[in-house]
């Protein structure tokens, strides 16, 4: 199922010039491994941070106090991550990814509570969902998901 969402958005945003970038937490690099599998994704795919520690988070401009306020695993810090993915490779859309892939709680939060947000030009579209399965299907959840919102939000607009 990645497979074929992603294909469809590199040929999407190819089609009409539009960049790409992404940081990733409990994705680990799976959105930008995947999207550039694609032959001929570098035509609008930029590149990613894997911000798998809050440390890292807070290098790449997750503000301390979001993280030690609500936790990586949050609304708050999905937006910062996106905010600073825009601000880094200046793409057209910036997506995040962080959560809980399990398989033990984190932060208090359950395994599979994941956030998402997409930055597409200065519109944010954050999103609060509950997978399940293992860590690897929670993981691919995650990127189906997005490729799919991203392609919803730019055939409607």
């Amino acid at each position: 199922m990645i497979d074929s969402k992603i294909d469809e958005l590199v040929e999407f945003l190819k089609e009409r010039n539009i960049t790409i970038s992404s940081i990733e937490s409990l994705t680990g690099g799976l959105f930008a491994s995947s999207f550039t599998s694609v032959s001929g994704a570098s035509k609008v795919y930029d590149g990613s941070f894997v911000t798998y520690t809050n440390e890292v988070k807070n290098k790449c401009g997750v503000k301390k106090e979001i993280l030690d306020q609500y936790g990586a695993i949050s609304f708050q810090c999905a937006k910062e991550m996106a905010l600073a993915c825009k601000r880094f490779f200046k793409t057209d859309i910036a997506v995040s990814f962080t959560g809980n892939a399990g398989p033990t709680n984190s932060e208090n939060k359950e395994v599979g509570l994941v956030f998402i947000s997409i930055l597409i030009y200065n519109h944010l579209y954050s999103y609060k969902i509950h997978f399940s399965g293992n860590r690897n299907e929670i993981r691919e959840s995650c990127v189906t998901f997005a490729s799919c919102k991203i392609l919803e939000i730019l055939k409607n607009s």
